[in-house]
């Protein structure tokens, strides 16, 4: 008999859900495949926050929401690393749900992008091309030349759109352009796990998953 497991998640601005409810949902079921649990991974449900502080938000969705065995909290880390948000905002936050009383969901999980989510748009490069139709070059396109190198680019959303202008330079003008917001969803669905797993800011996330799976005595 296998387990179930129902995943809630927050998500900074909109076109954050589109990529992450399927990052998320793939990211979990990636840990149980490569496990010996039976467990049902149901497809994530988008919590909408409610409150001023980012504790105010995290707390209010945890009384609100007591039966998801995991909560997945996303914010972009703003910067190279993920340590100042985490400090910041994630610690404190975790800290006031953990003095909660207990009937209330306390399996927490980081979602913290470097710099912003679109930086794990780019980690598979080739993918990113194909959705975007062009054979292009990645140095053609402006696109890091390695995917160690993306959680470098001080603003990854400016990078993608770029290359998606450059990619349609030579294309009719009658053509609809492809923009950024078409994106999300296609690429989330395909996006290489194991080349995700060469950002450090994901490896983090994967580890918190396991964390949170381990909680649940799921593995």
């Amino acid at each position: 008999m296998s387990n179930i497991l129902q995943i809630g998640f927050t998500t900074e601005g909109t076109t954050d859900v589109r990529f992450l409810e399927n990052v998320i949902r793939r990211s979990f079921e990636f840990v149980v495949l490569n496990s010996n649990s039976q467990i049902e991974v149901y497809p994530p449900e988008y919590l909408r926050k409610e409150g001023e502080s980012f504790v105010e938000q995290v707390v209010n969705i945890v009384k609100k929401y007591p039966y998801f065995h995991v909560i997945c909290i996303h914010s972009d880390a703003d910067s190279p690393d993920i340590e100042e948000r985490l400090k910041n905002n994630f610690e404190p936050t975790f800290a006031a749900v953990e003095e909660l009383e207990n009937d209330v969901c306390k399996n927490l999980v980081a979602v913290i992008p470097v710099q912003m989510t679109e930086a794990w748009m780019l980690a598979d490069l080739d993918l990113l091309k194909e959705k975007i139709g062009t054979s292009k070059s990645n140095r053609d396109l402006g696109l890091p030349t390695r995917i160690k190198l993306v959680e470098n680019l001080a603003d990854p959303k400016v990078v993608i759109k770029e290359a998606l202008r450059l990619a349609q330079l030579d294309k009719p003008k009658r053509r609809k352009k492809l923009k950024i917001s078409h994106l999300y969803s296609p690429l989330s669905q395909e996006l290489s796990i194991e080349k995700l797993m060469q950002l450090s800011s994901y490896r983090y996330f994967m580890e918190n998953i396991r964390s949170s799976l381990e909680k649940l005595k799921y593995l």
